[in-house]
């Protein structure tokens, strides 16, 4: 059975996206600071990893076979991305675990394109724009391991 590590299990993004695991008969681990989880994902095993600490973040998630990083800092806090970031990249690559990542339209700046395909152009014009943008080069960056 797949093993699937979901970072951020407690936001609305990783508890949706844990919960369709759930669902769908993969071996869910919920990875929080805490541990703790809300009670429609009990069914999953709970673990705590700090994605601040590479170290915590690489023995959280060790035995699976993808990370899915739904990991989302508040809006104030979006200088932690990159940092956690590099920590689940470091994590995937001990791990040999296959990255999964959601993109948002930061990239694409403003005004942004009426029609976004795989081949829009990112066109960044906010920091957070420019965070997402370097995010989503780190696994080009650690290939073929992620």
């Amino acid at each position: 059975m797949t093993k699937i590590a979901i970072l951020g299990a407690n936001g609305r993004l990783g508890r949706v996206v844990a919960k369709a695991f759930i669902d769908a008969g993969f071996d869910v681990r919920t990875v929080t600071r805490t541990g703790k989880v809300p009670a429609e994902l009990k069914v999953a095993t709970a673990v705590a990893g700090d994605a601040l600490d590479r170290q915590s973040l690489i023995r959280a998630t060790e035995g699976v076979d993808i990370i899915f990083n739904g990991l989302n800092p508040i809006y104030t806090d979006w200088g932690k991305c990159l940092p956690m970031a590099e920590n689940v990249m470091a994590a995937c690559r001990a791990n040999g675990a296959l990255h999964l990542f959601p993109g948002t339209v930061y990239n694409y700046g403003s005004p942004m394109p009426e029609v976004i395909t795989e081949e829009t152009p990112f066109h960044p014009t906010t920091d957070k724009g420019r965070i997402r943008c370097a995010m989503e080069e780190l696994p080009a960056a650690c290939a073929p391991f992620c």
